[in-house]
C-alpha cells in the first residue's frame, strides 16, 4: 500500500503548528519561539475565552492556538505575564493580531515568547480571529478525514490477513509490507512472537533490540474505557556497538488488558516526519489486530492443551469405554497404542492452588516438559497438583535399558523445570510399560513413588526400581495380618513421650547401630540417647540393640508409610485397570 502524502502529525494526532505556516494568510508571520513549530494544533480560542477557565487546573490549552490582539502584550510585564501563563497551560501557539490602525510593538512578547518556546505569529489585519479559527478548524478537520481514510486502508488491509488465520508471524509481515520498517512483537512477558525484517535493509540482532527496550516503555494511554493504547517513540541503541535507532512501541491491548508490545524500527534515524506519522497509524491499527490475532491463538492453545490435558487424565486412569474409543483419541494426539512408555510426575510447592501466579507457572512448565523431547512428542497434563509427562521410550528386549532412558529423561526433565518451579522440585517416574495398560500401571508407580518419596529421605529424582523394599511389600502391606503387625509393634513408642521414641529409633537404625554417629544426627548427648533406647526397649519389651528387634522395628515402620501412603493414592485413583478390549 502506498504512504498517505497529506499525513503530518503530532504524536497526540494534531496538525504542527509549522504546517500552518504554509497556508498564504499565516506566511512570512513567525516572529518568536521556532522551537515550537512542532507543538500540535487543532483549535483556536480567543484570549478572552482562556481567561474564562484560567483557575481550572484541568482545563489546560494542549493543542489550542490562542488568538489575542497585538495590544494585550504591548507592555514588557503585561507581555511576560500572558506568555509565562499561557505557556505554563501548554498552548501550541500565540497568534497577535494587528487590528486595522494599530502599531503595538511585539518585541518584548518576542522576547518572552522565545524563552518559554512557544511559537508567537504577528497575524496582518485580515486575520480576525473568525477568519483564523476557521482555517485552523478547517486543516484540522481534513487532517483528520485523512487520518481516519488511511487508517481505515491501513486496518482494511491487516484485517485480511487476519481474517485468514495465518498467526502472528504472517501479521507481522503485513505491517512490514504498510510500514517498510522492521517489526518485533512480543508478548506480556517479553517473549518475541514474531520478528520480521526489510528484504533491502542491514541485518538487525531481535535479542539485542529486545533487551534495549525499558520495561515501562509504551504504557497504556488511550481514552478511558476504550481498551486502545496509543503508540511511544523512542531512540535505542541495540547493542554497545550498535548505531541508534528510531522506534515506536505500541501496546498491544484486548479489553484493556495487555496482551504484549509491538516495536517498528524506523529506516532513518531521525525518521522524516510524513513516513512517522503514517507509521503511527499502522502500529495503533496494527497494535489492534494483532492483539486479536494472539488472543485467538491463545483460545486455540488452550482447546488444545484442555482436549490433551483430558486424553492423559483418561490414559493414566485408564477411562476409556473400549479400544475404538482409545484409537480414535490416540490418532489424534499422536499416541502409538503399541509403543512403550515411562511415565513421571512432577511436584512442588508452586504447583499447588495458591496465591495468583500458580496457574501461570503451572502452564510455564508444562510447555517445558512438552518441549523437552525432540519434536515436543511427549504428553503432558497437570492433573491434581502434579504435572504428568509420558514419555515414549524405545521398544527395547532388556527392561533395564528402558528404565534407563527413563532415569535419564526424568534427570533432563528436574533440571530443565527447577528454575520454573524451585529447589523443593520432586520427579518420579514407574517402570516403562507397553500400551495403555502400561501407561496407568506406571502412573500409579510414579505417583506411588512420589508419595513415598515425601516420606523418606529420598532424591529429588527418584523412580519405582529406587524404593525397590516398598515395592516388595506392596502387597505384604496390604494384608490385615500386616497392618496388625506394624500397628502394634509401633503403637507402644508412640504412646511413650509424644512419639519421640520412634524417631530415635529410626535415626539409631539409620546408621547401622553407630550410637555416636545417632546422637549427632538428632543433635543429642551420648548419655541421653542412651537412655532414650532403653526407654524404647522397655516400651517394645525386647532390646533395640538387638539384630531381631531392629529388623522387626525396620518392617513395621516400613508397612506403616506403605499403608498410609497406599490408602492415600486409592482415595484420589482406583488402581490401573486393563486396557480395554
Amino acid at each position: 500500500m502506498a504512504h498517505h502524502p497529506a499525513i503530518v502529525t503530532t504524536p497526540d494526532g494534531h496538525l504542527p503548528v509549522g504546517k500552518l505556516l504554509a497556508e498564504p494568510l499565516l506566511r512570512g508571520t513567525l516572529v518568536a519561539g521556532r522551537e515550537g513549530l512542532e507543538r500540535g494544533v487543532g483549535w483556536c480560542l480567543p484570549l478572552s475565552e482562556t481567561r474564562r477557565c484560567a483557575g481550572d487546573p484541568e482545563r489546560d490549552l494542549t493543542g489550542v492556538a490562542v488568538h489575542l490582539p497585538v495590544t494585550a502584550v504591548a507592555a514588557p510585564e503585561e507581555a511576560a505575564a500572558v506568555v509565562g501563563d499561557l505557556a505554563r497551560r501548554d498552548a501550541a501557539a500565540l497568534l497577535a493580531w494587528r487590528p486595522p490602525g494599530v502599531d503595538s510593538d511585539l518585541d518584548a512578547a518576542a522576547r518572552a515568547a522565545e524563552a518559554a518556546g512557544i511559537a508567537l505569529l504577528a497575524l496582518p489585519a485580515e486575520a480576525d480571529y473568525r477568519t483564523v479559527s476557521r482555517l485552523i478548524g478547517q486543516k484540522a478537520l481534513a487532517q483528520s478525514a485523512h487520518i481516519l481514510e488511511y487508517g481505515s486502508r491501513v486496518h482494511r488491509t491487516l484485517a485480511e490477513v487476519l481474517a485468514r488465520g495465518p498467526g502472528v508471524p504472517a501479521m507481522a509481515r503485513a505491517v512490514v509490507g504498510l510500514s517498510r520498517c522492521a517489526v518485533l512483537i512480543c508478548d506480556a512477558d517479553g517473549e518475541r512472537l514474531a520478528w520480521e525484517e526489510t528484504p533491502d535493509a542491514a541485518p538487525m540482532d531481535p535479542d539485542a533490540l529486545l533487551a534495549a527496550l525499558p520495561d515501562d516503555l509504551g504504557p497504556p494511554r488511550g481514552s478511558p474505557g476504550s481498551g486502545n493504547a496509543q503508540a511511544t517513540e523512542a531512540r535505542l541503541r541495540p547493542g554497545p556497538d550498535g548505531p541508534p535507532v528510531h522506534v515506536i512501541v505500541t501496546p498491544v491491548l484486548v479489553g484493556g488488558q495487555a496482551f504484549g508490545r509491538m516495536v517498528m524500527v524506523e529506516r532513518a534515524c531521525p525518521p522524516d516526519p510524513h513516513d512517522l506519522a503514517q507509521h503511527r497509524v499502522v502500529a495503533e491499527h496494527g497494535a489492534t489486530l494483532i492483539g486479536s490475532e494472539i488472543l485467538r491463538q491463545r483460545s486455540v492453545r488452550a482447546a488444545e492443551e484442555r482436549a490433551r490435558g483430558d486424553f492423559v487424565e483418561a490414559l493414566v486412569h485408564g477411562r476409556f469405554a473400549d479400544s475404538h474409543e482409545l484409537g480414535a483419541r490416540a490418532r489424534h494426539h499422536g499416541f502409538d497404542v503399541d509403543g512403550h512408555f515411562a511415565v513421571h510426575v512432577v511436584a512442588a510447592a508452586s504447583l499447588l492452588p495458591v496465591g495468583r501466579d500458580y496457574l501461570r507457572r503451572t502452564v510455564s512448565a508444562t510447555r517445558t516438559a512438552q518441549n523437552l523431547e525432540p519434536g515436543g512428542c511427549a504428553l503432558t497434563a497437570a492433573i491434581s497438583s502434579t504435572i504428568v509427562v509420558i514419555q515414549q521410550v524405545p521398544a527395547r528386549r532388556d527392561p533395564i535399558g528402558q528404565r534407563a532412558d527413563a532415569a535419564r529423561f526424568a534427570e533432563r526433565l528436574h533440571r530443565a523445570l527447577r528454575p520454573h518451579l524451585g529447589d523443593d522440585l520432586r520427579v518420579t517416574h514407574g517402570r516403562p510399560g507397553q500400551g495403555a495398560a502400561g501407561v496407568a500401571s506406571g502412573y500409579h508407580e510414579a505417583r506411588l513413588t512420589m508419595g513415598l518419596a515425601w516420606h523418606t529421605a529420598a532424591d529429588p529424582v527418584c523412580g519405582y526400581d529406587d524404593l525397590r523394599v516398598f515395592a516388595a511389600l506392596k502387597d505384604v502391606a496390604r494384608s490385615a495380618e500386616a497392618k496388625s503387625f506394624a500397628r502394634e509393634t509401633l503403637a507402644p513408642l508412640r504412646r511413650a513421650n509424644g512419639g519421640d521414641l520412634e524417631k530415635i529409633v529410626l535415626a539409631y537404625i539409620r546408621t547401622s547401630g553407630n550410637l555416636n554417629a545417632a546422637a549427632r544426627d538428632l543433635g543429642l548427648h551420648r548419655n541421653t540417647m542412651l537412655y532414650k533406647l532403653d526407654r524404647a526397649s522397655r516400651a517394645l519389651r525386647m532390646d533395640i540393640r538387638s539384630a531381631d528387634a531392629q529388623f522387626m522395628f525396620w518392617l513395621a515402620h516400613h508397612i506403616d508409610k506403605l499403608t498410609t501412603v497406599t490408602g492415600t493414592l486409592d482415595d484420589e485413583m482406583a488402581p490401573p485397570a486393563a486396557a480395554p478390549g
